[in-house]
């Protein structure tokens, strides 16, 4: 039995606790930065309170609607859920290196520090997006499911852990849906010891209550699609179409040799590429070692993280994969890490593995928690060395700045009113941006569809649905796209080019805009 004492609880709750109140004190309070794309498409989501989302669940939506009425719609506030959701995926994960180590006190000290140098959860636990409450709910599901083993082991009722399985498993559906491959991964973890867990007290009560709060977090997913249709299963679909670019050699097939490659790639850097060795090495010890791979725990780690990654790789083999994709896989490795780096650490290559993680997850985090002051810095001193890399300081820097030019270009065209004027954008997130950035927080229009792109979430709400009769004969602000694009999809009494102003490192065109009415069609 894993002794769970005040002193084995300290390694699991010091780490998590720590950066918690790092990430309130530096990012919320000293070094504060404007929201990205993403965050802000997500807060705009949480003024239109829906059971899902054209291309989410409905999770982060609901947080921020929660986090803004009780603080108000500040950073800090939207961002809050994010800084929460890491803190809870620490100590589940530094409860299962506790786990796993039957009780390690120097593996869990390892396990929740590795946790804090996963680079995308550093990245992922200071943005409010749906990528850290889905990893959250993912990594107590597979916390629990050892526990059920251990409890069953021991001949206590497995009920409560077999019922948290299922309810944090289906929060991190109604966050992502990649949850479900956590799911599978789970079930084929726990396949072997299936008869053990159910001649199990409280077998029956756990199923039905977890499999209960599982499908009802599955719910308000399946009736928004059901009643719609199912566009958000036209949406995941739609990630696997091959994009036409006339420069592409490309086979019949449409592979291309790169995407794997950049897949592969992506899991090293994403995760960090000291720690991604570390785990290869811990599973390959794993592998090795018997009395390793009799370790049920394990097991159940290593097959929570294996079908998001397979998963990945045959899509990579269609498409090009994004770096956030399969970031749920690294939650339940950083054990293996811990494994094999307790084995190494009194030798040269595990204490220099060990010494260069920390070393780089210290800076990367000092550039997180400080990156409106150091992002800059490291921009300028990259360019003075002829270092062709961006900092992407222009993702959540400078926003408010083209917020406020845009409105100026608005009253300096159509006088006092152009304070008031309706703001029609190309793009979902620059929609978004806007909509945050400016100071009454006004309702931004996404035309994205009616400019011939895909649809958005901005085309479920009634209040955003791009055109609609009271935009039309009324003094219009355009932004993004040209001229052009804008007279060929749309028809305009008139549309008057206002210039251009920087937003996220890219010039964006303003314009003064009429739509005409069919009425006025009709009667000419």
């Amino acid at each position: 039995m894993v002794r769970t004492g005040s002193s084995a609880l300290i390694p699991i709750l010091l780490p998590p606790a720590v950066m918690l109140l790092a990430r309130i004190v530096f990012q919320g309070i000293l070094f504060p930065t404007e929201l990205s794309g993403d965050e802000a498409q997500y807060w705009d989501w949480s003024r239109h309170l829906q059971l899902s989302y054209y291309t989410k669940g409905p999770l982060v939506a609901w947080l921020i609607a929660a986090s803004t009425s009780l603080f108000g719609n500040t950073e800090l506030s939207i961002r809050i859920g994010s800084y929460l959701a890491h803190a809870i995926a620490g100590i589940a994960v530094g409860f299962l290196g506790l786990q796993i180590s039957d009780g390690s006190r120097r593996i869990t000290w390892i396990t929740a520090i590795g946790f804090q140098c996963v680079f995308a959860y550093q990245i992922a636990g200071s943005l409010m997006t749906v990528d850290m409450t889905m990893v959250a709910g993912w990594s107590i599901a597979t916390s629990a499911a050892v526990s059920m083993l251990q409890r069953s082991h021991d001949g206590r009722s497995i009920q409560a852990p077999l019922t948290l399985c299922g309810l944090a498993l289906g929060i991190a559906f109604l966050a992502k849906y990649t949850a479900l491959l956590g799911l599978l991964g789970i079930l084929i973890g726990l396949w072997p010891m299936r008869k053990k867990l159910f001649e199990s007290r409280g077998v029956r009560a756990g199923l039905m209550c977890g499999s209960l709060l599982f499908l009802a977090s599955l719910a308000p997913v399946f009736i928004w699609n059901f009643e719609r249709g199912w566009p958000t299963i036209q949406h995941l679909v739609g990630h696997l179409e091959f994009a036409r670019v006339d420069t592409d050699l490309r086979t019949w097939t449409g592979f291309q040799i790169r995407w794997p490659l950049t897949y592969l790639l992506q899991i090293f850097t994403v995760a960090g590429p000291l720690l991604t060795i570390a785990m290869i090495l811990g599973i390959r010890q794993y592998w090795r070692d018997p009395r390793l791979r009799e370790n049920n725990a394990l097991r159940i780690s290593l097959w929570s993280a294996l079908p998001v990654l397979f998963f990945y790789l045959l899509i990579s083999l269609k498409t090009q994969t994004e770096g956030n994709w399969a970031v749920a896989a690294y939650a339940s490795l950083v054990p293996f890490a811990a494994i094999w780096l307790d084995r190494h650490l009194g030798l040269f290559s595990g204490l220099w593995v060990w010494r260069l993680m920390l070393i780089r997850s210290s800076l990367t985090l000092l550039l997180i928690l400080t990156f409106p002051y150091c992002g800059p810095l490291l921009q300028r001193g990259l360019q003075k060395l002829d270092i062709s890399v961006t900092v992407p300081v222009h993702r959540v820097i400078g926003h408010r700045q083209f917020a406020d030019e845009v409105r100026q270009r608005a009253i300096e065209a159509i006088g006092p009113a152009g304070n008031t004027a309706p703001i029609v954008c190309n793009y979902y997130d620059l929609t978004a941006l806007l909509a945050y950035s400016l100071p009454e927080q006004p309702t931004v229009y996404c035309a994205s569809v009616a400019l011939g792109s895909g649809r958005s979430a901005y085309d479920d709400f009634e209040e955003t649905r791009f055109p609609q009769s009271r935009l039309f004969d009324v003094d219009l602000i355009l932004v993004g796209s040209d001229e052009q694009h804008w007279r060929k999809s749309l028809d305009f009494s008139r549309l008057d080019p206002l210039g251009i102003a920087i937003q996220r490192g890219r010039t964006r065109s303003i314009f003064h805009g009429k739509l005409r009415s069919p009425s006025n069609d009709e009667e000419h």
